[in-house]
């Protein structure tokens, strides 16, 4: 089962598939191990080794996970934060083009305002790793073919025009941003060693329950479904535009309807 076909399940989805998993798993390898019990030797385990063994595992597997999880969600901050700034300076740069007044300026103003709508409606759905929308790219050209027709002519003019192109290349600048943070997610390594790693755990598990008890069985799918559940959820969190747990248009959405009521 790849990675790109799991991140594309629902959330919850996600969060039954692991531990469920996991556990169907422990059973299989527990009952084989039991079969080869006499053959390799398994029916003379040492406990404590197997306890300490357990512990370990499960206590890196529980700081490494805990630790890209927090590095996600830092990464996922930063991409909101970045959406919004986009998203204010857009709507920055429309007021300076009412104030600034001139007829070429308002032909930057329905461009800019075409540009966003295409940003929400022809580009979001994009960013989840789709086929990438040129008419949003489009609409980019032409607004700073627009700004740059804009002849200021009061000294007014001049120092409203110097803002325009300002905030006209700090947009570019979050857009690119953000396409950049569309491909960003961790690399396919980690899934590797993350998938070995839960193996690892389930193994040591299935080892662990050659002697059986009720509350031994208990405390190891507990653990290993809190595992399970933090693997799913950095899994959720690693693209930014998939699944349920996304980054929202809204900034944008906003924006627009700041812009509309100016018309």
């Amino acid at each position: 089962m790849s990675v790109a076909f799991l991140e594309n399940l629902p959330n919850w989805v996600l969060f039954i598939i692991f531990p469920a998993g996991s556990w169907l798993v422990l059973g299989f390898l527990t009952l084989l191990f039991r079969a080869a019990a006499n053959p390799l030797g398994f029916e003379d385990i040492d406990s404590d080794i197997l306890d300490t063994a357990t512990q370990n595992v499960m206590s890196g597997a529980y700081v490494v996970l805990g630790f890209v999880l927090v590095l996600v969600m830092a990464t996922a901050n930063d991409i909101d934060s970045n959406i919004s700034k986009e998203a204010s300076q857009i709507e920055s740069l429309d007021r300076l083009l009412v104030m600034e007044g001139s007829p070429a300026a308002q032909t930057a103003r329905q461009t800019l305002l075409a540009y966003t709508k295409s940003i929400v409606s022809d580009e979001w759905k994009g960013l989840s790793g789709g086929p990438r929308n040129q008419k949003t790219r489009v609409y980019a050209d032409k607004l700073f073919t627009n700004l740059r027709a804009i002849e200021p002519i009061s000294i007014r003019q001049v120092a409203l025009f110097m803002d325009v192109i300002k905030t006209g290349d700090d947009i570019a600048q979050y857009r690119n941003l953000r396409m950049t943070s569309s491909q960003s997610r961790l690399p396919s390594l980690f899934w590797q060693l993350s998938y070995l790693t839960l193996l690892g755990v389930i193994i040591i598990s299935a080892l662990r329950l050659l002697r059986p008890s009720s509350i031994r069985i208990f405390a190891l799918a507990v653990q290993l479904a809190m595992i399970s559940w933090l693997f799913a959820t950095v899994m959720i969190l690693d693209l930014p535009y998939l699944g349920q747990v996304k980054t929202s248009p809204e900034a944008f959405e906003k924006a627009i309807q700041i812009m509309e009521s100016r018309l």
